[in-house]
């Protein structure tokens, strides 16, 4: 976990020079490949990394990945019973082998364009019915309201974090496959 943050970190600083860098196509090619080079040896391994118009994906040969930037997706694999709240718009997701237990982990992050904090904690707490809740926490304050789920079920592990900052609503979620 330690290098996935290290590389998304790496991947975050290395956005910023890219606006710079592909103002010609020429300097776009040798961004990508210096930044793909200093990428593969920041996680030990090859890293494919693909520059896309306002993001960036990066595969590792371990079949992990990690998007980031405009319109990103779920990632590869994500469980069909694992509910995502409709209204968001996805800006980071990564999917990853555990070392220790070679099972799935996956992330992802985003704004939710339609609905409250309330309106998508509600929504979760819906969906979720039947596993097991071990954290359920809802805070209203001036400043934003923030909620928090854990739950568990015989297959994964889930945390939904969803939070308000001004006139945005974040969420972030974690699956960690059983």
């Amino acid at each position: 976990m330690k290098k996935l943050l290290i590389v998304i970190s790496l991947i975050l600083t290395l956005l910023l020079i890219i606006p710079v860098a592909s103002c010609a196509r020429v300097g776009s090619k040798i961004a990508e490949n210096a930044i793909e080079k200093a990428l593969e040896k920041s996680s030990d391994g090859n890293v494919d990394l693909d520059l896309e118009e306002g993001g960036a994906v990066v595969k590792d040969e371990k079949g992990g990945e990690t998007q980031i930037g405009e319109n990103v997706n779920l990632p590869d694999g994500w469980p069909n019973d694992v509910p995502v709240y409709p209204d968001t718009k996805f800006s980071m997701s990564t999917k990853t082998k555990n070392g220790e237990t070679g099972k799935n982990e996956y992330a992802v992050w985003g704004i939710i364009t339609k609905g409250s904090v309330e309106e998508s904690y509600n929504w979760y707490k819906e969906k979720f019915s039947g596993w097991e809740f071990v954290t359920d926490q809802y805070t209203k304050a001036d400043d934003g309201d923030l909620a928090f789920l854990y739950l568990k079920s015989n297959a994964y592990e889930v945390s939904v974090t969803i939070g308000e900052s001004g006139d945005e609503t974040s969420l972030g979620m974690q699956v960690i496959e059983q």
